[in-house]
């Protein structure tokens, strides 16, 4: 199993035994689509969280396939310019919500053109239903070119799918189907619809503070010297007091067991 990860691969092998049940499963499942909300070929203003977007229908499906998309930015044409991400992952078999997203920092480069590239792989397991893990790789490949400039527009995560832009959406769909044996494979290739994507105000909301936090992690807060930090309120005394209530509660709980255990390990005379 060379090209799953183990944590994917244990994600897949877990989701087909329940997808079969008791007496297994065979037939169509649905279909699996993966949309790029955002970018696009378009300009956009110097933003310190740019996003990366994708839109999962059926989300769930994902595992089915072992599915995940690897990705890649660069400023300009040069892979090694200031700002490029080489080597990005996303496992869509680890999530069940309907938007994966990513962020990247553009204010702080040169405008001009940059390069998005992503690479879905799907594992499709009805060429070897007996070891999925020789199942043919399916991989498609998307390059995609968008500029930074000031006079460009903010991204607009919702403009992006109402009718008359969503339909130039990237997209690709992939009807998925379980053998008897719960393995999933494709069925012929379906056309796809991006157009019933709809990212609403509060999705986009969502996805905003999504950014946020990920800029707060300790370990991307380097990669955002643009991005703030909120002081978190200091806690009053009351606080401290409420809070030290479930705590005790939990080390005179955790004292009972282990003191039981001790009891119950311990010999006995007679």
């Amino acid at each position: 199993m060379t090209h799953v990860p183990l944590l994917a691969w244990t994600a897949l092998i877990a989701n087909l035994m329940v997808a079969r049940g008791d007496a297994g499963y065979s037939g169509n499942i649905g279909i699996f689509e993966v949309d790029l909300i955002f970018p696009r070929n378009e300009t956009y203003s110097p933003q310190a969280l740019m996003p990366i977007v994708f839109a999962l229908q059926n989300p769930t499906l994902a595992v089915t396939l072992g599915a995940s998309i690897s990705w890649n930015m660069w400023e300009g044409n040069n892979q090694t310019s200031p700002g490029s991400i080489l080597g990005g992952e996303l496992e869509l078999v680890m999530t069940d919500t309907p938007f994966v997203t990513r962020f990247f920092n553009t204010i702080d480069y040169p405008d001009g053109l940059w390069t998005f590239t992503w690479n879905l792989q799907l594992y499709n397991c009805s060429q070897d239903e007996d070891n999925p893990a020789n199942s043919n790789l399916v991989s498609v490949n998307n390059p995609s070119v968008f500029t930074v400039s000031p006079s460009g527009q903010a991204p607009n995560l919702t403009a992006s799918t109402v009718p008359g832009t969503c339909g130039a959406i990237e997209a690709y769909a992939f009807n998925v189907t379980l053998s008897e044996d719960g393995c999933g494979y494709l069925g012929p290739t379906p056309s796809t619809n991006p157009c019933a994507v709809t990212v609403n105000p509060s999705a986009a909301s969502s996805i905003a503070a999504d950014a946020t936090a990920w800029a707060y992690s300790p370990l991307e807060t380097s990669a955002y010297p643009n991005v703030t930090c909120p002081t978190l309120p200091a806690k009053s005394s009351g606080d401290a007091g409420v809070s030290l209530i479930p705590a005790t509660s939990t080390w005179l709980t955790l004292l009972v067991m282990v003191t039981a255990l001790i009891y119950l390990g311990s010999p006995r005379y007679t």
